[in-house]
């Protein structure tokens, strides 16, 4: 029994060294700044959009905040006017970090009303790129915009001749901002993006038409923004339209005519349903002196859809599009993620009236197919374009099942590394049904855990060329939600994944799905919303929302209230990060897992009912059960055993119940994601 123990011991002190791959690693610091949220739920001001390193490892941070804002704890003293953080609307922070955390600079943004939203930042050629929704609606005389590093009032704007009166320098309008920084914060250059409905409304005296930002669609997913080689900004986002054909949809940069762009968009055709709203997406290309290049709709057309809700449109407009990621390759070929979902196409809401399959076409050669009920919530897409915004491929996550609650995942954010495209997404099993869930074909599924109702976090790779499925890897924690940007540096992949919004879980894998490891943050808290990025100096910067005190290892913290939303921010370091990862050096990748499997034992044997399976237990599939003649007696139900590693939940080991079988022999039969099987002996009493 003592030489027992003394191995149970020493396999997990092995798992956790095997989990741990980055034992030496450490935080270095965290910050937070919190403000006043809105009234409304889910009103949450204190968030970050997006962050960035620059070739010198410092780090570039863009979101929002709310009035009356703090920074660890202290009140923010950003600028001289002190209306710009005084009131309970949103302020859009940018701020640059060096590696130790001290802030170097910032710019604020924010207009009284607060119109104001970051919709992307990025760092290329030493400069940093942002884009931003805002406005300046004026109605009082005293009202005022803070622009980057100019205070505007309502006054200033009527002083000026109307020629100059053009975002910002316009009252009542809205626009989208597309700015350019040099890496000491000072502005360099900035174009205002305009859009005009197709539809006209009389304000007493004349018919106008709405303004609108790019991103027409209150509260819609994040807008993809990248930048390229060449300084172009490629824009991505959700799109609702209305009125009929022959009348225009505008888009008007910086206020001059000469930029100023007509499209006739398909939809209505007769005046009784021109007020009938419809849901799409845009693709934009815009020059770097702000000239329009494209302008495209996302969706061509749809088939399939119950035609009961169409009303005479070309384009269905009961479903919305969600995107979630963007990447660019080193021939500025674009990868672009998200999800349609249809409205009426859920169980009650008609779903039987609809011609399966469904397919949604990109062009007149590619679509994505949804064939059956299950991915009527969520059907995903990854889409590669070429610079011209003409489809190279397209591919997607399929479902399969009966209802639409049997299965469902989704796609978040992308990355690109050598020749693959990397996904991050979600899944979810009923534990009863027919459902699948796979990608390419039903050979290559997402495997489910054994217990019930279970988050799977994932994520995919296919080849960026073609466009062909090359493997998937799980995060191996139950209810994980997959982290939204994958980062991939030296052979490893990483994502920030959330564990039943109580952990914050950090998991590796190889870049060919092997599983490494994962750590999670030492204290579970409430947490939402997040992302990860990673440079070559092996430093990890993580962010999130959180509305309470968050532990980090190494005496690091951060004290955000409670009372409201904070955003987060910290940096982890390990030089192991610089290197590819290597198992072993003195052996494969192979034969390392074939050594981590010899070890794998049951604990304990003979056992009165319940034994636990120690050893490196990533990755397997299923548990079986057999007698000594190789007949298969069943299935066995796994439940989870908290060990020692609190630092790593997803660790728990499996527990099997052999309780319901009469005492005897019997051979345990563990099966791997990567095609191999583990049998051992176990002694009922």
């Amino acid at each position: 029994m003592k030489n027992q123990l003394s191995l149970f011991v020493a396999a997990l002190a092995t798992l956790f060294i095997t989990l741990t791959a980055s034992a030496q690693g450490e935080w270095k610091w965290a910050h937070y700044w919190s403000g006043g949220d809105g009234i409304s739920y889910g009103d949450y001001y204190n968030q970050i959009t997006n962050t960035a390193f620059d070739d010198e490892g410092n780090i570039y941070v863009y979101g929002t905040m709310g009035g009356d804002a703090v920074f660890d704890g202290l009140t923010l003293q950003y600028t001289t006017h002190p209306q710009v953080l005084s009131k309970k609307d949103r302020t859009i922070l940018l701020a640059k970090f060096d590696t130790l955390g001290n802030m170097l600079w910032h710019k604020e943004m924010k207009s009284d009303n607060g119109a104001a939203s970051p919709r992307w930042m990025e760092v290329r050629n030493n400069k940093v790129f942002v884009a931003a929704d805002c406005g300046f609606y004026g109605y009082q005389s005293d009202s005022w915009l803070y622009y980057w590093d100019t205070l505007i009032t309502r006054m200033q704007i009527n002083s000026l001749p109307q020629e100059q009166q053009k975002p910002p320098y316009k009252a009542f309008s809205r626009w989208t901002c597309l700015a350019q920084f040099d890496l000491d914060g000072n502005l360099l250059e900035d174009h205002f993006v305009q859009t005009y409905s197709r539809e006209s409304f009389f304000n007493g005296s004349n018919w106008l038409r709405y303004d609108y930002t790019l991103c027409q669609t209150a509260g819609a997913a994040p807008t993809p923004v990248h930048v390229d080689n060449n300084g172009n900004y490629y824009i991505y986002t959700p799109i609702q339209y209305k009125g009929t054909e022959n009348e225009p949809f505008t888009i008007i940069v910086d206020g001059d005519s000469n930029k100023t762009y007509n499209l006739y968009l398909p939809g209505n055709t007769d005046s009784e349903n021109s007020q009938s709203l419809i849901n799409n997406a845009m693709l934009y290309k815009f020059s770097s002196s702000g000239e329009l290049l494209f302008a495209k709709l996302l969706i061509d057309h749809t088939d399939g859809i119950a035609p009961t809700y169409s009303t005479g449109d070309s384009i269905n407009r009961y479903y919305y599009t969600y995107f979630k990621g963007l990447s660019f390759d080193e021939d500025d070929n674009m990868y672009l993620t998200g999800y349609v979902t249809l409205a009426n196409c859920l169980n009650g809401h008609g779903g039987e009236l609809n011609n399966y399959p469904v397919h949604i076409w990109w062009d007149i050669s590619h679509c994505s197919t949804i064939q059956d009920i299950t991915s009527a919530n969520y059907c995903n897409f990854v889409i590669k374009y070429d610079t011209n915004g003409e489809i190279l491929w397209n591919s997607q996550i399929f479902t399969r099942g009966n209802t639409d609650t049997e299965a469902s995942a989704y796609w978040n954010r992308c990355t690109l590394c050598d020749n693959s495209l990397y996904i991050t997404g979600t899944g979810f099993y009923k534990p009863t049904g027919n459902a699948l869930i796979y990608f390419d074909s039903e050979d290559n599924y997402l495997q489910r855990f054994q217990n019930a109702l279970s988050n799977i976090g994932f994520f995919v790779r296919y080849d960026k060329l073609t466009g062909q499925y090359l493997n998937h890897g799980i995060i191996p924690a139950e209810q994980a939600v997959s982290g939204y940007l994958p980062a991939i540096i030296n052979n490893r992949i990483f994502s920030f994944s959330n564990v039943n919004y109580n952990y914050r879980i950090i998991s590796q894998w190889r870049t060919d799905g092997v599983y490494i490891g994962s750590d999670t943050l030492s204290s579970p808290m409430p947490l939402a919303d997040g992302s990860l990025i990673a440079n070559e100096g092996g430093n990890l910067l993580v962010n999130f929302r959180a509305n309470a005190p968050v532990c980090f290892d190494n005496n690091v913290s951060v004290n955000c209230p409670s009372s409201q939303s904070s955003a987060v921010f910290a940096l982890y370091h390990n030089p192991e990060f610089t290197q590819p990862f290597v198992p072993d050096d003195s052996v494969g990748i192979d034969e390392y897992y074939q050594n981590r499997e010899r070890e794998i034992y049951l604990y304990p044997n003979p056992t009165d009912g319940q034994t636990t399976v120690c050893g490196y237990m990533y990755g397997y599939r299923s548990i079986e059960l057999y007698d000594l003649q190789g007949r298969k007696l069943g299935d066995l139900v796994v439940t989870r055993h908290g060990t020692s590693l609190q630092s790593v939940p997803s660790s728990s080991l499996p527990v099997i119940d052999l309780s319901p079988y009469p005492s005897g022999t019997y051979l345990v039969k563990i099966n791997f994601n990567r095609g191999v099987s583990v049998v051992r002996k176990v002694v009922k009493r």
